[in-house]
């Protein structure tokens, strides 16, 4: 009997138990959302704070399953992120792919152009230099000659990295004092710039009543309307600070842009 012990003990270790899953590590899942450009609606059934992992055949998922004989746990996995980050990836990657259809309406994505490094493009053979001379961008080294399809991959990844360095600044830097006058909100967001004067703040999934509910905070916060005949949809207000603050709100698309700033 000791040595069926032994060898039933020996076959559960070689074979696994499903009570005590292996745990695979799926590292960079932000990375995935933005080059998957995952609709947000992926993540609209969860709440912010569930934990998301991405399998390998490509889906994500929050709690556990088994793929392929191999265990997965999203609230064990190092790799995992809350789902209010995963919806902010989603948003972003969504937001810079409006951003470049909008840029390069009219081209096709075989279409030839000149690169500049500094993020510009054009389908002109020449430039013309600060002194008025005439420059052929096929010898020129801040131009490199690509399809618009290769464009739009340089650009993507541009911005990304524009908005990871953003994101990292606000993430270290104080919260901003213009910031703080501003009323509370679970709504999703991003900040679109943090300077000293100024403070913009991007967010998502605002229902109307949300929104004149923020229109009614901001008032609470000292801010008089300085536009009584203005839109519904947008509010100017000053404070006796003399700091202003524009509000728009886009009922199409459900987002509140907010810029607030010293004058």
């Amino acid at each position: 009997m000791k040595k069926l012990a032994i060898a039933i003990t020996s076959l559960l270790l070689m074979t696994g138990c499903s009570s005590t899953p292996t745990i695979t590590n799926t590292n960079n899942i932000k990375e995935h959302i933005l080059k998957d450009n995952v609709a947000y609606d992926s993540f609209s059934s969860y709440s912010d704070s569930d934990t998301i992992i991405r399998l390998p055949n490509g889906e994500y998922i929050h709690g556990t399953k088994e793929v392929n004989g191999k265990y997965y746990d999203s609230d064990q996995d190092s790799g995992a992120i809350q789902a209010k980050k995963a919806k902010y990836y989603a948003l972003l990657a969504m937001d810079v792919n409006n951003y470049l259809t909008e840029e390069f309406e009219g081209f096709n994505d075989s279409d030839e152009v000149f690169y500049n490094k500094e993020g510009s493009f054009t389908n002109a053979s020449t430039v013309i230099d600060e002194n008025g001379n005439e420059k052929d961008l096929a010898n020129n080294p801040d131009y490199e000659s690509m399809t618009i399809k290769e464009v739009k991959e340089k650009e993507y990844n541009r911005l990304i990295q524009e908005d990871a360095k953003e994101e990292k600044k606000n993430l270290s830097s104080p919260v901003s004092e213009l910031n703080e006058l501003l009323p509370k909100t679970d709504s999703i967001s991003r900040t679109v710039f943090n300077k000293k004067n100024k403070y913009a703040i991007h967010y998502y999934e605002v229902e109307k009543n949300e929104y004149f509910d923020y229109i009614k905070k901001i008032k609470e916060k000292g801010f008089d309307s300085i536009d009584p005949n203005s839109p519904e949809e947008t509010f100017l207000g000053v404070n006796s600070d003399n700091i202003s603050v524009n509000i728009h709100y886009d009922a199409t698309n459900k987002t509140l842009d907010v810029d607030i700033r010293r004058q």
